[in-house]
C-alpha cells in the first residue's frame, strides 16, 4: 500500500484533525523506513476471482468474524476437508493496527454502519449507532481491545438450561487454548495460544483507583478468577498493535494451506435448502455475479448477532409471521432474532482532576513518541484511553456482578471531541468540558450494566438480502434496569470521595438537560431521566440464535450448534449465547469458535458413518 493510498484511507476513517496529523506523520515515517504496519501478506489471499458457480467444498464458513476465523483455522488442520470462508469486508486497514485510532474506525469500510431502531423507553433524538465489524476479522477489527473470559457462573447457567458441554470447566480449557500473555507471569493465562494479549504500559492513575476500589472493599484482581474485583486491564495488543482474530487466527502457518479459500467482498444472501429440509450450499454475490456454491458436509453461518438471523430469516428460517408478512416462505418456523441482549453504558459522569494526576508518566503524542511506536511497539499510541476494569455489586447481593466500571483517562479537554463524536453525545457536553479554563486531565467512568433484563429482536426490513436489517435493541424497557445503573453512579461519586482519589481534587462537572430540569438534582428521579436521554450500546450485540434444547421453545441451536429441524447448518458465533456473558464478549465468542470447531470434527469425524 503506498502513501498516497494510505492518507487517503485514513481520511475516509477520520475527520478528526489532532488523530489525522499524527497518523499522517506517523504513516511518512513508516515509508521512509520502509516499515509497515499492515499488509495483505498477513492474511490468506483473496480466492475470489477464481471462485465459479457451481463450486463445491466440504464446509462453507459464512464470516470471518471472531469466531468464523477459528472455525475456518482448525478446521482446515484436516487436510483432506476443503474449507471455504466468505468474508462480506475486506483486508484489515492500517488504522485499525494502532489502538489509539479505535476512536476513528465507526463509519469507515469496516463498519456495517448499522443504526438502532429507536425506543419508547430512551429519549435520544437521532438514530443511535450499531457499530459492527466488516472485513476480515469482523468486529474485533474495530472493537476497544479489552480481553475478558467471563464468569464460572455464566457458563455455570448455560449448561443447567440444558446445554451439555458448555459448563465454565469446559470452556476454561478453550480460553487458555487460545490465550497467549506476554508480559505477564501468571500461571492463570495459556502462552500458548494463537491469540497475543498483554497489559497495559504503567499508568498513572491505575495506583490511585487501585486504593479507592480497596477503601471501598473490592481487593481482588478479577484476572485471578474472582468476579467481583479489579483490573488494570488485558488487551488483544502485542508489540503495540491489535491483534484481530484473522491475523492470530489464519496468519502465519494458516493462510498458505491449500485446502483453505478464503473469498472476500462477498455477500451470502441465502442458504440453499430442499424441501427435505437439508442444506446443500449458499446463494452468493461477488461483484456483478450471483453464484451458487455447494456444501458436501455443512454450511457453517458465523456472521455476528446480527447477520447470522439476517441470513437465516432472509432462507425461510425464523418467525413465521413476520417471515410471511414480507411475503417469504417458510421453511422452518424457529424463534430467529429473538433474545437480543446487549451491554448499555452510561456516559454521563466527567470529573475533572488537578494536573498532576497524569504526570509525569504521561506524554501527548509527539514525533518522539511516535518514532518509539514504530520502532518499539509503546506509548500513548498502544492504548484506547480505558485505563481501568471495575466489576461490582454495590447490593452485595450476589457473587456476580450487577455493574462494570470502564474508567476512561481524557488527558487533555481537547480530545473531548472525538470521544463525543463516537459516543453521539449532546453538542452540550463537549462544550461544556471545552469551557473549563484549566487545561486539566478528566476521568470519565463509564458505567456499564453487566445483566441487562431488557431483551430486543432483530427483524428483516424487507425481503431484499440487501436491505440493512432492523435491530430493535428495547433497551430500558424493565425499570430494574435503570436502577441497577443509578447504583452505579452512586457508586463512582463513592469512589470519588475516597482518600485515594481525594489525592487528585476531582470536580464533577454538571450538564445541563432540558428534559431533566424538573428533578432535584443528583435525585434518583434525575438520573432515571439523564440515563434515558444518554444511554449508549458496549457494541455486545448476542443471542439471536439462542442455544438450547428442542424442549426450549426460544431456542433455535442444540447444544451442539446446529439448527433444529435443518441438516447440514449450524451457527458458530455470538448469536447462540442463551444468556449475555457478564464481561466483555470477544474472549468467549472466540472460545465458542473453538469448541464448534471442536464439535464439528468430533460430528464428522473418520468414525462417523457419513452415508
Amino acid at each position: 500500500m503506498d502513501q498516497e493510498a494510505i492518507g487517503s484511507s485514513f481520511h475516509e476513517a477520520t475527520n478528526n484533525p489532532i488523530f489525522s496529523s499524527l497518523f499522517l506523520v506517523l504513516i511518512n515515517t513508516l515509508v521512509a523506513n520502509k516499515r509497515s504496519l499492515a499488509s495483505n501478506a498477513d492474511y490468506p489471499s483473496d480466492y475470489g476471482p477464481r471462485l465459479n458457480d457451481g463450486d463445491d467444498f466440504d464446509f462453507i464458513i459464512v464470516g470471518a468474524g471472531s469466531a468464523g476465523s477459528v472455525v475456518a483455522s482448525r478446521l482446515s488442520e484436516n487436510p483432506s476437508w476443503k474449507i471455504l470462508l466468505i468474508e462480506t469486508g475486506s483486508y484489515a486497514s492500517v488504522e485499525s493496527e494502532v489502538p489509539a485510532l479505535t476512536v476513528n474506525l465507526q463509519k469507515t469500510k469496516e463498519d456495517w454502519n448499522y443504526e438502532y431502531e429507536p425506543s419508547a423507553y430512551v429519549r435520544f433524538k437521532e438514530k443511535m449507532r450499531c457499530p459492527r465489524g466488516k472485513g476480515l476479522g469482523g468486529s474485533s477489527l474495530i472493537n476497544y481491545l479489552l480481553y475478558t473470559r467471563g464468569n464460572r457462573d455464566d457458563y455455570d447457567n448455560w449448561a443447567k438450561s440444558g446445554n451439555v458441554g458448555w459448563d465454565s470447566d469446559s470452556l476454561f480449557q478453550f480460553h487458555r487454548r487460545i490465550e497467549n500473555i506476554q508480559g505477564v507471569n501468571s500461571h492463570k493465562f495459556g502462552t500458548d495460544g494463537k491469540l497475543k494479549l498483554s497489559k497495559l504500559e504503567n499508568e498513572p492513575l491505575i495506583p490511585s483507583i487501585v486504593d479507592a476500589y480497596r477503601e471501598l472493599g473490592y481487593t481482588h484482581d478479577y484476572n485471578d478468577g474472582n468476579p467481583l474485583g479489579r483490573s488494570s486491564g488485558i488487551y488483544t495488543v502485542s508489540n503495540g498493535r491489535r491483534q484481530n482474530v484473522a491475523k492470530a487466527y489464519l496468519g502465519n502457518g494458516v493462510k498458505d494451506r491449500s485446502n483453505l479459500f478464503v473469498v472476500l467482498n462477498a455477500h451470502v444472501t441465502k442458504m440453499l435448502i430442499d424441501t427435505s429440509l437439508s442444506v446443500s450450499g449458499v446463494e452468493v454475490r461477488l461483484g456483478k455475479k450471483l453464484l451458487t456454491i455447494h456444501s458436501k458436509k455443512e454450511v457453517i453461518l458465523a456472521a455476528g448477532a446480527v447477520n447470522s438471523p439476517q441470513i437465516l430469516m432472509n432462507s425461510g428460517v425464523g418467525p413465521k409471521a413476520h417471515l410471511e408478512g414480507l411475503g417469504i416462505k417458510v421453511l422452518k418456523d424457529l424463534p430467529v432474532g429473538e433474545n437480543l441482549q446487549d451491554h448499555v453504558l452510561f456516559p454521563g459522569l466527567f470529573y475533572n482532576l488537578q494536573k498532576s494526576a497524569l504526570t509525569p508518566v504521561f506524554k501527548e503524542p509527539d514525533i518522539d513518541n511516535l518514532y518509539d511506536y514504530l520502532i518499539h511497539g509503546k506509548g500513548p499510541l498502544t492504548a484506547v484511553g480505558t485505563v481501568f476494569v471495575g466489576f461490582i455489586n454495590p447490593n452485595n447481593d450476589s457473587k456476580l456482578p450487577s455493574i462494570e466500571i470502564l474508567h476512561f483517562r481524557i488527558p487533555n479537554k481537547f480530545l473531548i471531541t472525538p470521544l463525543a463524536e463516537i459516543l453521539q453525545l449532546p453538542q452540550g457536553i463537549p462544550d461544556t468540558v471545552t469551557d473549563i479554563k484549566e487545561m486539566n486531565p478528566i476521568i470519565m467512568p463509564l458505567v456499564v450494566l453487566s445483566y441487562p433484563k431488557s431483551k430486543g429482536r432483530i427483524q428483516l426490513r424487507s425481503s431484499n438480502p440487501f436491505d440493512a436489517p432492523l435491530i430493535l435493541p428495547n433497551y430500558l424497557s424493565e425499570a430494574i434496569d435503570v436502577t441497577t445503573i443509578i447504583e452505579g453512579i452512586r457508586f463512582v461519586q463513592k469512589m470519588m470521595k475516597t482518600k485515594a482519589f481525594q489525592a487528585h481534587n476531582p470536580e464533577f462537572i454538571r450538564f445541563h438537560w432540558a428534559d431533566c430540569e424538573n428533578f432535584k438534582f443528583d435525585s434518583d428521579e434525575y438520573w432515571d431521566c439523564v440515563i434515558r436521554n444518554l444511554i449508549r450500546t458496549e457494541y455486545h450485540l448476542v443471542g439471536t440464535c439462542k442455544m438450547g434444547p428442542k424442549s426450549d421453545p426460544s431456542a433455535v441451536v442444540d447444544s451442539r450448534l446446529r439448527v433444529h429441524g435443518i441438516k447440514g447448518l449450524c451457527v458458530i458465533d455470538g448469536s447462540i449465547m442463551p444468556s449475555l456473558v457478564g464481561v466483555h464478549t470477544n474472549g468467549p465468542i472466540i472460545v465458542i469458535g473453538e469448541k464448534g470447531a471442536e464439535m464439528v470434527k468430533e460430528d464428522w469425524g473418520i468414525n462417523r458413518n457419513e452415508l
